[in-house]
């Protein structure tokens, strides 16, 4: 009796599964395109399962992909035989075997009503078909090879651009140049998305650190006519400099000079300076103790040419502004380009941050302003471009000259972050295996993106504007390049939000470990999930599926591991060609705000020093408390008690130390398992 009841309640489980899973296959309205043409399904429609996955009738497979399909029904399996590739599908089982080999995919083929369903884009790309998602039309745009085959380079450019630009949210400019002719040419999204101007090659955005290419050509130009030498001393251009004795401008030159870097404390400024002067930049970081003996470490330093900037005018007489523009841009045509200074007057492209949801960024004024050799410039693809075909000539400096340019003058350490051989005069240079010698720079500032690179064995040259904060600009080159070379390549997948419970959005929280003491915190709060990653504010991630989720503001993605049973297991991040893959260690610290008296937050306002790292400012603004650590921005810290706080936006605590008679002596910060003690000063 008890089996046979149970029986009868799976089957109404089942039952009612299936009529819902109908329902959905026919309201969902997925349409699918192959080459163009739009594929009609008569009576089993396609349908997106709970990964997000599409699924189609295998009868489609068989009529329109061109492939022999077979059904074994003794044990529920799939053959999918075309050319010289071979498919077996198992239903319910998330693996498949290609070729022999065993595969695994996130979704799995399925039945309903006798029709066999299996998952599209798995199928589509085995078989070396294009898949494409149009989120906004619920379209499935699947290309195959000979479609492909019929595309020109500047259509399969054009092509991986504006999916780029629908899925990722790229908006900048692009060209690709080959042996002195230009390939590729094209603007994507908006100069200004309000107003509704497009970007195009001729479009104004802040190049960021690339400046330093045309500050190193400054020196070298004053180099090559004797007006100084590499071996000159900074003190002999700026007495006050610390070891400004040491310090050579090829120090300088190449990052090894051990002075801070400036723009580290530009995250304590919450407006422009006033005094945005050259001996303003100067005096944040002249008198600073080196971080190590020049000459003996490689460090990437924005401090080193402001200074080259600095000596440029002391030795030309001129201001860096009027000597770039009278030795390099006039003299190449760069009618378009300028410092900050020059041009801000002029319309460029406003800067935003953000993938798929975009704030417009106006506190970038704060850094070009202040910025000078090390970054101020605003320029166009298409001058860029007469800036790299000028490198190909004696125009600016002899052949000599040059190749000290892009010569490495330094070795680089040893990173997983980075490809770079070393460092030249304003150039990072890489010696490829495949495409030979590679020299290049990217910029960034708070809102804009941008990179030049030169292939010079090859006589390549790609240029890559955008008015996109923080955007990871060397995934995009990659395929670009192989593009260029005839090589495959693939489309961004289109990021579609799904809608989870919140009570299943609290099965991800928890603590995840990449190294010791190295972990990425993931919280729930009103039916929205965080991730948080070491000394980063908290940041909204979005269901992609049951596995995946992706940022809004950044060009990132966390995908979750299970066991067998659907438990979480760990997470990776990745970001461009950053992976992390993490360990879950535990659960997510649960905080509770306390209900205390406001008043109590005037006595512990004050100064806090910890002992050879910095000092601690903690002050209060609209009855908030706020911690703010040298170098950092502010944060409010929120109550657990009258004495124990933790920060709103990052996984760290402070707990006060309050003697008998009510005195604040000092205060603990705990972060990533330590702790620092602080005496308040």
């Amino acid at each position: 009796m008890f089996k046979k009841a149970t029986c009868i309640l799976l089957t109404i489980i089942l039952i009612t599964s299936f009529v819902t899973f109908q329902a959905t296959a026919q309201e969902q309205n997925i349409v699918v395109k192959i080459d163009g043409e739009v594929v009609e399904f008569p009576d089993a429609k396609p349908f997106i399962d709970e990964q997000s996955r599409t699924l189609c009738p295998i009868r489609f497979i068989a009529e329109n992909l061109g492939a022999e399909v077979l059904w074994n029904n003794e044990d529920k399996t799939v053959s999918i035989k075309k050319d010289d590739t071979d498919i077996l599908l198992k239903i319910g089982d998330n693996t498949a075997v290609v070729n022999g080999v065993e595969k695994t995919f996130d979704t799995y083929p399925q039945i309903f009503e006798d029709r066999t369903y299996v998952p599209l884009r798995f199928i589509s790309e085995t078989l070396e078909m294009d898949v494409d998602w149009d989120g906004e039309t619920k379209t499935v745009i699947i290309t195959t090879p000979e479609k492909l085959a019929e595309l020109s380079t500047e259509e399969h450019f054009d092509r991986y651009l504006t999916a780029m630009e629908k899925n990722k949210g790229f908006r900048g400019a692009v060209l690709v140049a080959k042996e002195g002719e230009i390939l590729f040419n094209k603007g994507y999204g908006y100069a200004n998305y309000e107003e509704k101007i497009k970007n195009t090659p001729d479009t104004l955005f802040a190049i960021g650190s690339i400046t330093k290419q045309f500050t190193a050509m400054a020196i070298m130009q004053l180099y090559e006519k004797g007006l100084l030498d590499l071996e000159d001393a900074v003190s002999k251009y700026l007495p006050d400099v610390i070891e400004g004795d040491n310090i050579t401008i090829r120090h300088l030159l190449t990052h090894t000079s051990g002075l801070v870097n400036y723009t580290d404390f530009l995250l304590e400024m919450v407006e422009a300076p006033e005094d945005t002067s050259i001996d303003f930049v100067l005096g944040l970081f002249k008198d600073e103790p080196l971080i190590f003996e020049p000459g003996t470490q490689w460090q990437y330093s924005n401090s080193g040419y402001v200074l080259l900037g600095y000596i440029v005018e002391k030795v030309s007489g001129v201001s860096y502004d009027e000597y770039l523009k009278e030795n390099i841009f006039k003299p190449l045509e760069m009618n378009n380009t300028g410092t900050y200074y020059d041009k801000m007057e002029e319309d460029y492209a406003i800067g935003y941050m953000g993938i798929t949801e975009l704030t417009p960024v106006h506190e970038d004024e704060i850094v070009l302003k202040i910025a000078y050799g090390a970054g101020n410039i605003l320029s166009t693809v298409n001058d860029l471009y007469k800036w790299d075909r000028a490198l190909q000539t004696e125009k600016l400096v002899k052949k000599e000259t040059l190749d000290m340019i892009f010569d490495i003058q330094e070795k680089m350490p040893e990173s997983d972050m980075y490809t770079f051989d070393g460092y030249g005069f304003g150039w990072f240079i890489e010696n490829n295996p495949e495409l030979g010698k590679i020299v290049s720079h990217g910029g960034n500032t708070l809102s804009y993106s941008a990179q030049l690179s030169k292939y010079v064995d090859k006589d390549i040259t790609i240029i890559i504007t955008t008015n996109a904060g923080s955007y990871v600009l060397g995934p995009v080159e990659e395929t670009l390049v192989d593009i260029l070379m005839g090589n495959s390549y693939e489309l961004p997948e289109s990021l579609v939000e799904i809608e989870l419970d919140a009570e299943v959005l609290k099965e991800y929280t928890g603590i995840y470990e990449y190294t010791k003491g190295f972990n990425i915190v993931i919280t729930e709060s009103e039916g929205q999930l965080y991730a948080q990653l070491p000394g980063q504010v908290k940041a909204e991630i979005y269901p992609k599926s049951q596995t995946e989720f992706f940022y809004k503001v950044i060009d990132a993605k966390i995908t979750f591991n299970t066991d067998d049973n659907g438990k979480i297991t760990g997470l990776v991040f990745e970001q461009g060609n950053t992976i992390l893959e993490t360990t879950r260690v535990g659960d997510a610290p649960q905080r509770e705000i306390a209900d205390i008296d406001k008043e109590i937050y005037e006595k512990y306002v004050g100064e806090y020093e910890i002992e050879n790292i910095g000092i601690i400012t903690v002050s209060v603004e609209d009855e908030k408390l706020y911690a703010r650590l040298t170098g950092q921005v502010k944060l409010e810290i929120l109550p657990m008690s009258e004495t124990e706080f933790f920060y709103k936006d990052i996984q760290a605590e402070i707990d006060f130390v309050v003697a008998n008679d009510g005195t604040v002596k000092g205060l603990v910060l705990k972060q990533e398992g330590l702790m620092f003690m602080a005496k308040k000063i």
